[in-house]
């Protein structure tokens, strides 16, 4: 049987036993937040952390990303549709919150959302011209569409 050095095994239990100590540690910080409750984000971590509310990797939503399409959109309608958007994904995303804690119900959660998603669209529709509103719902009705495989 092969031995070790004193100082070999002195330095790896030493490894060891701060590894043991960084996660239990960082367990016990995640297990402090959750009791808190404290769910708000200070700015920095906001900009620091991926935004929640991404599909999949995407960068954009789809609906953003269709607005996007639109003629003759102006910086001021694309800042005013960039904050509605932002604001209706934090309206979920606390929607989704509240029904993961069981504060709702799953029922409760889609009728809200539907809801929410009704007000976006109003105030969307307020953004936008008549013409670009129109050139939208086009566009929608573009991507409902089944494709077919030729």
């Amino acid at each position: 049987m092969k031995t070790f050095p004193k100082t070999t095994l002195i330095f790896i239990s030493g490894f060891l036993l701060l590894l043991t100590t960084a996660i239990i540690s960082q367990a016990d910080a995640q297990n402090r937040y959750r009791a808190s409750g404290d769910t708000t984000v200070s700015e920095q971590e906001r900009d620091v952390r991926p935004q929640r509310g991404v599909q999949r990797g995407i960068n954009q939503p789809r609906e953003n990303r269709l607005v996007l399409q639109l003629d003759d959109l102006t910086e001021e309608q694309t800042g005013r549709i960039d904050a509605l958007n932002l604001q209706h994904r934090e309206k979920v995303m606390e929607l989704r919150d509240k029904m993961r804690s069981n504060e709702i119900t799953r029922d409760v959660f889609l009728a809200e959302r539907r809801t929410n998603y009704e007000e976006h669209q109003q105030e969307l529709k307020k953004v936008l011209t008549k013409a670009q509103w129109e050139q939208l719902q086009k566009l929608r009705a573009e991507r409902r569409r089944p494709r077919s495989d030729d």
